[in-house]
C-alpha cells in the first residue's frame, strides 16, 4: 500500500525525524492572527475530504494550545488514522502509524483538562488519546456517536462544525485485525490553521506545567 514516506524508513526513524522537527518549532510560534470574534478552528484536510473542527481554546487552551503548535510545525502532516472502530471512534496523530508513537509540543507527556462544557455528547467530538491519567502526546481521535463514558476519562477539546459527510466517509472504511486497522490508508494530509485566539493575546504555556 502507498505511505506519505519512504519505504526506507522505519516508525521509530519517523517518530525521532518528528522529535527533531520539534525541537527547531519555537513555543511563541505565532500560527496566525485572528479577530476575538472569529471561531477558533482548523481544516484537517483527509484523504477523504475535509473536516472543519472548532477548537475549545477558552476551556482546553492547553489541550489547545499543543494541537495548534503540532499542526503549524506540519507535525501532522502525512500522518496515518491507524484505528477505526465503527459507531465509536477514529484514531489518529501518530507519525509512526503504529498507535504508540507521538510527542506534545514539549516532547513529553501533558496533564488531561476536563471542563463541564467538553463533553463526548455527539458525533465528531475531537478528543486526546491516552495511555492513562495525565499522558496527553500528540494522538486524537473523533467520535462516531455520543461516548458519555469517556467523559473526564479524555480530554474533549474540539467538535466537527463541517463535513460530516467525510467523517461518514473514514467509518465506512473496512479494518482488519483485532487493532482495527483501515484495509487502506486513511491519511491526514495537512492542517489548516483558521484562527488562533491563543496565538492573538500572546498566550504561551512554555511547558506541560505552566
Amino acid at each position: 500500500s502507498r505511505t506519505w514516506t519512504t519505504p526506507r524508513t522505519t516508525p521509530k526513524e519517523r517518530d525521532l525525524d518528528r522529535r527533531r522537527l520539534l525541537r527547531r518549532v519555537p513555543l511563541d510560534l505565532s500560527i496566525s492572527r485572528c479577530d476575538e470574534a472569529l471561531s477558533m478552528s482548523v481544516t484537517l484536510h483527509t484523504s477523504l475530504g475535509d473536516l472543519k473542527v472548532e477548537l475549545a481554546c477558552e476551556t482546553a487552551p492547553k489541550t489547545s494550545f499543543n494541537f495548534l503548535a503540532l499542526a503549524a510545525s506540519g507535525y501532522y502532516d502525512g500522518t496515518p488514522f491507524h484505528r477505526n472502530l465503527a459507531g465509536f471512534m477514529v484514531q489518529g496523530g501518530d507519525p509512526t502509524g503504529t498507535g504508540k508513537g507521538g510527542a506534545s509540543i514539549w516532547g513529553g507527556d501533558f496533564n488531561d483538562e476536563f471542563h463541564a462544557e467538553n463533553v463526548h455528547d455527539a458525533r465528531g467530538v475531537v478528543s486526546m488519546a491516552n495511555k492513562g491519567p495525565n499522558t496527553n502526546r500528540s494522538q486524537f481521535f473523533l467520535t462516531y456517536a455520543p461516548q458519555p463514558h469517556l467523559d473526564n476519562r479524555y480530554t474533549a477539546f474540539g467538535r466537527v462544525i463541517h463535513g460530516l459527510d467525510v467523517l461518514d466517509a473514514i467509518e465506512a472504511v473496512p479494518v482488519q485485525g483485532k487493532k482495527h486497522r483501515p484495509i487502506r490508508q486513511i491519511l491526514l494530509t495537512s492542517v489548516t490553521v483558521h484562527a488562533n485566539p491563543l496565538a492573538d493575546r500572546g498566550i504561551v504555556f512554555r511547558s506541560p506545567v505552566d
